[in-house]
């Protein structure tokens, strides 16, 4: 592995800003500060945003802070939601590489290098994600899950953005380490679930992917993650964006949309754009997402078919990428 600059004076700025949004992470997330702590690259800096937590949170993360200068704690009055959060983490962060860690996930202590050598060697990506490490809540290993994005390797704008629009995948490239100067101008995490899909997609418009082999991103599965608390769309809102409180909400509508907006503000030439559009009209005819917009109109009127039919497509049809396959492996 080639060398990366390895000390973090306080007069410099890091080269990896990383960015741990948390609500009432107490049960995990001293082990996940622990592991960023472990990195062989050691020019980081850790931003907390703690959504106004109820439990330890606090405590355990400003005695750690107190330990390592690296480490900068921020606390919000009130819970603006995951999103909004998400969003301030990369505001606060410097360095000409960002990456979102989840209080409740691990790195292998070559993350950090491995990726930032990836991207220092290929000026034209935009983002490197290393394989998925499952463990479950208690940290017994599940598998192993390659997060490779077939298609966001290629040279086209176009044929990239078709790949993170039309294929099955697990969103997981939204945790991986970004070039800093193309997240900055993107639309980051809007307030709407599918927003991190949007911003895969968005990210492909701007450049290549990268991938490193090895299971370097350990992720915890466990039942206190978002996807198995929150089922009903208006619980999804909130915990997104508060101020989503109350309101309803379309969200495969929504994703649709922002896609055709990304395109319209991509910049990418009239034949990408054309090539882009056309792909875009299949998304209708895959993954089930006709059905997925009927849900959504119907879920405004009976909100647990949201779960009914999310559970139906997945035992029956199509399991969820990633995830599902450790589960299974495990059982």
């Amino acid at each position: 592995m080639n060398a990366i600059q390895t000390t973090t004076p306080e007069s410099t700025e890091p080269i990896v800003g990383l960015g741990m949004p948390v609500y009432n992470g107490a049960q995990y997330i001293a082990e996940a500060i622990e592991s960023i702590r472990a990195q062989t690259l050691t020019n980081f800096e850790l931003i907390i945003c703690d959504n106004a937590s109820t439990d330890e949170t606090e405590t355990l993360c400003r005695a750690l802070a107190a330990k390592d200068p690296r480490i900068k704690y921020h606390r919000n009055e009130t819970n603006i939601g995951a999103h909004p959060n998400y969003n301030r983490t990369f505001a606060l962060a410097r360095g000409k590489y960002f990456k979102w860690v989840p209080h409740d996930d691990m790195l292998h202590p070559e993350f950090l290098a491995s990726c930032v050598e990836a991207l220092e060697a290929d000026p034209g990506a935009v983002l490197c994600q290393t394989q998925l490490d499952y463990i479950d809540g208690k940290g017994n290993k599940l598998g192993v899950v390659k997060t490779q994005l077939r298609g966001t390797q290629a040279v086209r704008p176009a044929t990239r953005f078709a790949a993170a629009v039309l294929l099955p995948h697990n969103c997981y490239e939204v945790m991986g380490v970004f070039r800093r100067e193309a997240l900055g101008n993107s639309m980051l995490l809007e307030s709407f679930h599918g927003a991190d899909r949007a911003l895969v997609a968005q990210m492909a418009l701007k450049g290549r992917f990268l991938n490193v082999p090895q299971p370097y991103l350990i992720v915890r599965d466990h039942d206190d993650r978002y996807t198995r608390k929150k089922t009903k769309p208006k619980e999804r809102a909130v915990w997104h964006d508060t101020r989503l409180a109350g309101k309803r909400v379309f969200p495969t509508w929504r994703l649709y949309g922002t896609y055709w907006g990304m395109l319209a503000a991509a910049g990418i030439g009239m034949w990408e754009w054309m090539v882009a559009s056309t792909r875009l009209f299949e998304w209708w005819f895959v993954n089930w997402n006709s059905a997925r917009m009927g849900v959504d109109i119907l879920a405004g009127f009976v909100p647990d078919v949201v779960v009914w039919a999310e559970n139906v497509k997945q035992s029956l049809f199509s399991p969820a990428p990633g995830i599902d396959e450790v589960r299974k492996s495990a059982r």
